[in-house]
């Protein structure tokens, strides 16, 4: 079930679900809009091969701060930005982002990500821009949505991975390869 904007209040009143900070326009009819963060992540590109299993993630991205003047995206580039909200969830509901409906007119494509019960901290999210003309991207500007809804019953395990507690933007972790038995 979708939770409405009186069941999202009602959850952040109690305190059972973080969102800070919060903005009077944050809070939409079935979930939570939420904006650039101070951080973006360019990719480093120089021609090789990427290898996500053994490659230091550090090594391919680039994190910088976004001025106020905002920062020029090039044409046709994907990039991680970090929400300026940091979230923490109940143990008993989970949410799903996905871009504003005004941002991805813009030209701009992410994939839904999930966020699980329990976790804590900002979120990092890929977002690819697709037109071949740079773009000029501020911090502040809302360009999520995120959907909350309930979990039938409390999880047995919360979220406890590796991106729990991450403030900034945050790099993805190395692959692992599959073990065959």
């Amino acid at each position: 079930m979708i939770l409405s904007d009186r069941a999202l209040k009602s959850l952040i009143n109690s305190g059972k679900l973080l969102i800070d900070p919060i903005y009077e326009d944050s809070i939409r009819e079935n979930g939570i809009d939420m904006r650039i963060g101070p951080e973006i992540a360019f990719p480093v590109v120089r021609g090789e091969v990427i290898d996500p299993v053994n490659s230091d993630p550090q090594d391919h991205f680039s994190i910088r701060e976004i001025p106020d003047e905002g920062i020029i995206i090039p044409g046709n580039t994907s990039i991680l930005l970090v929400t300026e909200e940091r979230v923490k969830m109940p143990d008993d509901v989970a949410a799903l982002c996905g871009l504003r409906s005004s941002i991805a007119r813009w030209g701009f494509i992410a994939a839904p990500t999930l966020i699980d019960a329990g976790f804590e901290g900002q979120l990092t999210i890929e977002v690819m821009w697709t037109r071949p003309a740079p773009v000029r991207l501020y911090k502040g500007v809302r360009f999520l949505h995120v959907v909350f809804f309930k979990v039938e019953g409390e999880v047995e395990k919360p979220y406890t991975g590796v991106y729990q507690g991450q403030r900034g933007v945050t790099l993805p972790k190395k692959l692992e390869r599959p073990v065959y038995y």
